[in-house]
């Protein structure tokens, strides 16, 4: 009699917990199939915050720039697993499924907010929060779970996994970056035929009773358009850049050091509106090209820099080519400036920004 009442026991306990395991099977299944109806959603919000922040009409399928097809393959790194774990729900348990929903509906609710903000008022900050959430949906439902590990250490894997996927994104920006083709040959820029050279702006230094002065990195940009104007290479120049507080306009001080060099003024025009890349690029399609019918641009800036510059007019369809500046850095300092601009690429081609 004992041992029948152990062996009932033991199956009610077994049935119980088939019981739990299924309702947990039948919840993680609704939170991945909630997630993968989700996640297109997902991917239109943020296509449209991509285009409309650059004043643009939304394209949700055109590979011709590495922005749209870096955005579709994200979107896959999301879509594909989910998928895999929506037919092997063991692969994933039912807390990191929840975690995946919740990352998803934050996402979409932030990419809704992202379409309302111009690239001025987006910060560094929002940006690392943006791409900080994607990167983690995708290690979430990317790295399988292994029940067999403690979930301190499951949970340490998410991580690494999301760490690693932002450094993939990163070294790729820098890939990019680092090789992006430029031109530094007068003939070869003569031949291109520009109707003008766009010097972007840099820092403006002031004190020690000198005034407003070109800062080193400003200077060298000026030195390479003072050449190629000198050498005809280039009808005129535009120098762009707003100001700090109490300072003269970037595009103010390099036009006074133009005119210093003995450059004719009527050949040089300023612009002294714009705080970012992305508004410098907005005034050439929305003002120099649309307005003004120019339709061919050399592009002056530091090497790494121009690659973000060149991506930034191939999205918009500006027919563009760029030439570096020859500013010499220290290697620590050239390193962070360019992993900088390494991660100033990603967020452009995920977000628009």
């Amino acid at each position: 009699m004992q041992t029948l009442q152990v062996e009932n026991t033991i199956l009610s306990d077994l049935a119980l917990k088939a019981r739990s395991d299924s309702r947990r099977l039948l919840l993680k299944r609704i939170f991945l199939l909630s997630l993968l109806l989700l996640l297109p959603a997902n991917y239109i919000a943020l296509t449209d915050s991509r285009y409309i922040g650059q004043g643009l009409n939304p394209v949700y399928f055109r590979f011709s720039n590495i922005s749209d097809g870096l955005s579709v393959f994200t979107a896959l790194l999301m879509f594909l697993p989910t998928i895999v774990a929506l037919v092997r729900p063991q692969r994933i348990g039912l807390i990191r499924s929840g975690i995946a929903l919740s990352l998803s509906i934050v996402l979409l609710w932030l990419e809704f907010g992202v379409k309302r903000f111009d690239a001025s008022d987006f910060s560094p900050l929002a940006s690392i929060t943006l791409l900080a959430c994607i990167f983690m949906q995708i290690a979430v439902v990317l790295t399988p779970s292994n029940e067999k590990s403690s979930r301190f250490k499951r949970i340490l894997r998410v991580f690494g996994s999301g760490g690693s996927i932002f450094l993939l994104y990163l070294a790729f920006g820098f890939t990019i970056s680092f090789g992006y083709p430029v031109v530094s040959d007068p003939p070869e820029i003569t031949h291109f035929g520009a109707d003008a050279g766009i010097v972007f702006g840099a820092a403006v230094w002031s004190g020690n009773n000198l005034g407003s002065r070109p800062s080193p990195t400003l200077k060298e940009r000026i030195d390479v358009g003072y050449d190629l104007l000198a050498s005809k290479a280039i009808p005129r120049l535009v120098v762009t850049g707003a100001n700090a507080p109490g300072e003269l306009t970037e595009a103010e001080v390099a036009k006074r050091e133009f005119i210093k060099r003995g450059v004719d003024a009527s050949a040089i025009i300023p612009e002294s509106g714009s705080h970012s890349t992305l508004e410098q690029v907005r005034y050439i399609r929305d003002e120099l090209e649309a307005k003004q019918g120019w339709s061919k641009f050399v592009v002056i800036s530091d090497q790494y820099h121009l690659a973000r510059i060149l991506e930034m007019c191939k999205f918009n369809k500006i027919q563009a080519i760029g030439t570096p500046s020859k500013i010499q850095q220290p290697f620590l300092e050239l390193a962070f400036y360019r992993a900088r601009e390494s991660f100033a690429l990603v967020a452009y081609w995920l977000l628009g920004k």
